[in-house]
């Protein structure tokens, strides 16, 4: 039997894990785990409706000055709450002005691995 954390996503196989592909690294399963948190729309998951972020309500919202915070804030306690290994650095914001982009680039630490990683989310409509 194949030895990790959690399927990988997105789905594949291969001879060494079978039919499902699994993350082999705690680093690797909390940067997976952070995605999803990011990009998952609340009430999508449906065993947890509370379950995400919800950033792509953004997108059908006049920008305003404190959209950036909002979004901070819902990744603050998305990450807070789901993923509480992790210890966010920083947040930036990038908003499309005519609504149909948004972008958000996170730097975090996991300090059980002493790692710390970056990424880009990007929403789209």
């Amino acid at each position: 039997m194949a030895k990790g954390f959690n399927i990988k996503v997105p789905l594949s196989v291969n001879s060494i894990d079978g039919p499902y592909v699994l993350t082999k690294t705690f680093n690797e399963n909390a940067k997976q785990n952070v995605k999803m948190i990011i990009l998952t729309e609340k009430g999508e998951k449906l065993s947890d409706i509370n379950f995400g972020c919800g950033l792509k309500k953004y997108l059908f919202e006049q920008p305003n000055s404190d959209m950036g915070f909002r979004v901070e804030d819902d990744i603050r306690t998305q990450l807070g709450t789901y993923a509480s290994y992790v210890k966010i650095n920083e947040i930036k914001t990038k908003f499309d002005p005519e609504g149909q982009y948004l972008a958000v680039l996170l730097n975090y630490t996991i300090p059980i691995t002493n790692t710390s990683i970056e990424d880009i989310f990007e929403v789209a409509a």
